[in-house]
């Protein structure tokens, strides 16, 4: 089985940088049950926490749409963030992913900010 996007759909963009003491993953686009397998290859622990960051930022503002399959994705990266004490936080800058994070009860395991400077800067 391929675990390539659909045609049509937009690809999964996801690049990392570092901003001060935290490891920032940007992702763009959709995740569903075919982009999930690829986020959380990108989320694992060797490529996220390798580098010993204080805060693990996941940008998900330019996300239109995910499903089940990438927050669980995210609830394996907040389990492995805890695991290594590495403190995790979601920035949901799009009304679904808020929801998504809201019906399921993820934002109270996860921080979840509106912007990634509430993310990088908390008050």
């Amino acid at each position: 089985m391929d675990d390539a996007a659909p045609a049509g759909a937009p690809p999964l963009r996801i690049s990392h940088r570092r901003a001060g003491t935290a490891h920032v993953v940007t992702v763009a686009g959709e995740i569903d049950a075919g982009t999930a397998r690829e986020l959380r290859r990108e989320l694992a622990p060797e490529t996220v926490t390798a580098s010993a960051p204080e805060l693990v930022v996941v940008d998900l503002s330019e996300v239109g749409f995910i499903d089940s399959a990438g927050l669980t994705a995210l609830a394996g990266l907040h389990r492995n963030s805890l695991e290594r004490g590495v403190r995790l936080t979601v920035v949901a800058g799009t009304r679904p992913v808020k929801r998504a994070f809201a019906i399921t009860g993820l934002d109270e395991l996860i921080t979840v900010v509106p912007t990634l400077d509430d993310a990088i800067h908390p008050e």
